[in-house]
């Protein structure tokens, strides 16, 4: 098995919640890498989780970044002007993503640092910035072999299967199963939602690690149908089927406690036990690094 790490620097969603009731699995939004033993290093959104995870950096040294935002909602971009290594010359930062039907993907980084909301302008920046927009496609960097896929989310949101040698892995920030939203018993909208549901299911298939957006628990979603996430079930019929080897519950709910997670991995960690299932389920935690 080829040598792959995931570090997590932010696992919580919508909104930072530090606190004494979320230090386990920790209160920073979206941000976590994968480095490879050969040195490749790549970086999934950043929520205010990547100033940790500059805390961790060498920055008496220059880097090579590639950065890679699933999406631009505040959760998963309101980190990047805390991220030390932005301030500093000799740090190469290329960002990719998706743009909006709004705004390209380096207007709205740029955006959220005009002197209004930020007093350092990106102009100002001492690291060399780039941006590559992304849709749907299959690209390579250094050993990493990168495609993306379109997931349901109110914004244009994408997911990203990353292949190193005989490993693979994916990350899905935001996503919500397909459905008819017109909730009309309408068969052709239903196939087309079942359509897109089992086109996931593919890009997933055969995986070794999944990180995905988890946020909700089943009795939770009625009333949060329609906002782009997923629960627990949804993660863990999607991981079965696809045959993942290792499932991390991710974006977790602002108002999960590290008690309440940890009854929630326990219950499926049980379940999986009970039906024979090979999954191995873990509530993403920050700090922390797993093999891939």
């Amino acid at each position: 098995m080829a040598g792959l790490k995931l570090t997590f620097y932010g696992t919580r969603g919508s909104i930072p919640v530090p606190g004494p009731s979320t230090m386990k699995y920790g209160g920073n939004t979206a941000c976590l890498d994968i480095k490879s033993d050969d040195g490749d290093w790549i970086v999934f959104d950043a929520g205010t989780g990547i100033r940790a995870l500059s805390e961790e950096m060498d920055l008496s040294k220059g880097h090579d970044i590639h950065l890679f935002i699933s999406h631009p909602h505040w959760d998963h971009i309101s980190g990047f002007p805390f991220f030390t290594p932005v301030f500093i010359p000799g740090n190469n930062i290329i960002i990719y993503g998706p743009g909006t039907f709004e705004k390209t993907l380096e207007e709205i980084i740029r955006g959220q640092m005009t002197y209004s909301y930020f007093p350092v302008r990106t102009e100002e920046l001492n690291a060399k910035i780039s941006f590559r927009e992304l849709k749907e496609e299959t690209f390579e960097i250094g050993n990493f072999k990168i495609e993306t896929t379109m997931l349901n989310h109110p914004v244009t949101c994408l997911g990203y299967k990353i292949y190193y040698k005989d490993t693979v892995f994916i990350y899905l920030g935001d996503n919500e199963p397909f459905y008819n939203v017109y909730n009309d018993n309408d068969s052709e909208v239903d196939n087309i939602a079942n359509d897109m549901n089992n086109r996931l299911l593919n890009f997933v298939k055969g995986a070794d690690t999944l990180v995905t957006d988890s946020q909700y628990i089943p009795s939770e979603y009625e009333s949060h149908k329609g906002w782009g996430h997923s629960t627990t079930h949804d993660s863990v019929n999607l991981a079965i089927n696809a045959g993942i080897k290792k499932l991390f519950f991710f974006h977790h709910d602002p108002q999960r406690t590290d008690k309440q997670l940890d009854f929630i991995v326990d219950h499926y960690r049980k379940r999986m036990k009970e039906k024979g299932y090979n999954l191995e389920i873990f509530g993403a935690m920050e700090r922390h690094t797993y093999d891939v």
